[in-house]
């Protein structure tokens, strides 16, 4: 799979009683379809997914397929804190005619987390298991974690995880000089 254009991540629209609601998210969705966006990205950080139950996440992947228009791709985030919901919910997305699963570093067992042959163990496990491709989310600022570089690259040789989105701290990394 080669993954080409515009991705955005996806704000999961709620309702003031706290409920996800349904009908903004197809509406946001149908208005997106009109623009040249290559796919989206529902239940990513921005999607507000450690908040989310797994029900809620299956509904929005539903909702979000069902008023995709044709050829747009559609990436799932179905990183966990454990290897198997993290698969189960990869799996889940596959079977909803997601084409990729954006996987977040686990993060609430920091100090084991942070080595690197756990991260690798972590990431490695999924893309084995999984059905659909994998996209590592590096994203250091939530999780507190920063995949080093040489993990990454052991990572990359792995057949079924096909890119990497990292976020970065802009702040830190760009101030004026």
């Amino acid at each position: 799979m080669k993954l080409e254009g515009v991705f955005p991540p996806i704000c999961t629209p709620f309702l003031p009683d706290g409920e996800f609601s349904p009908h903004k998210l197809r509406a946001n969705i149908e208005k997106w379809n009109k623009t040249g966006l290559a796919g989206y990205v529902p239940t990513g950080s921005t999607g507000e997914s450690v908040f989310l139950t797994r029900d809620e996440k299956l509904k929005i992947w539903d909702v979000v397929r069902e008023a995709a228009a044709p050829g747009k791709v559609l990436i799932a985030g179905t990183g966990a804190e454990s290897v198997r919901d993290t698969i189960e919910l990869t799996n889940l997305a596959a079977e909803r005619g997601y084409a990729a699963a954006l996987v977040r570093t686990p993060h609430y067992f920091k100090a084991q987390m942070n080595r690197p042959e756990s991260q690798l163990t972590y990431f490695r496990a999924v893309a084995d298991a999984a059905r659909i491709p994998v996209l590592i989310y590096n994203f250091p600022q939530a999780t507190g974690l920063d995949l080093p570089v040489e993990v990454v690259i052991q990572l990359a040789a792995h057949p079924n995880i096909i890119a990497i989105k990292g976020a970065v701290d802009f702040i830190k990394d760009h101030h004026a000089e």
